[in-house]
């Protein structure tokens, strides 16, 4: 095996040892919000849809937003669509069809790449209460908040080039004051 050969490979497994490392990173941390708790019962559950994702982003796609809300006393639920592809679709028309054969309604949030790819799906399903679009603030991201969540979330957004991703922020990667304006919506939701 040639020099280059190896340094590929170091290369390569360095890459993917990242990619789990920062998913497993995020996924462990913890957050303190406060939000004003639901008082009332949710009458429809909010289910975030989960965007593209990449072996650099495939964990808790939405960061701590669920967490945040189900402490506060918000019924909420993450429906993990397949990575890409129209697999995607088909998962989500099959959800569809099953809750409504159970008469169920709920609030779905996406990102604008998932609204763009899924709407169709949404328009006409009984089972859609409400579709929030979660818009990017078009911000860049500080990489100094914490540059090994940034370094994974770049070579994510690298898969997606030619589409506008969220940004770390605007998913909570960082949880910045950027992140309230969610969890405000999510309260006038429920």
């Amino acid at each position: 095996m040639s020099d280059n050969a190896i340094a590929l490979l170091v290369f390569s497994f360095g890459l993917f040892l990242l990619g789990f490392a920062t998913n497993f990173y995020r996924e462990r941390r913890s957050y303190r919000i406060n939000l004003k708790p639901n008082c009332l019962l949710t009458r429809h559950p909010l289910v975030f849809v989960t965007g593209p994702r990449s072996i650099f982003y495939f964990k808790k796609y939405w960061n701590a937003y669920p967490e945040i809300l189900t402490e506060h006393g918000y019924e909420v639920f993450t429906l993990h669509l397949p990575w890409s592809g129209p697999a995607r679709g088909t998962f989500l028309q099959n959800f569809l069809d099953e809750q409504n054969g159970l008469q169920k309604k709920f609030h779905f949030i996406l990102d604008e790449i998932t609204q763009k790819e899924l709407s169709k799906y949404f328009e006409h399903s009984p089972v859609a209460t409400s579709l929030t679009l979660f818009k990017s603030s078009n911000q860049q991201s500080t990489p100094s908040k914490n540059i090994f969540l940034s370094a994974g979330y770049r070579l994510h957004s690298l898969r997606f080039i030619n589409k506008t991703l969220p940004t770390p922020d605007d998913l909570g990667v960082h949880f910045t004051i950027a992140a309230s304006p969610l969890l405000k919506q999510m309260q006038k939701l429920a």
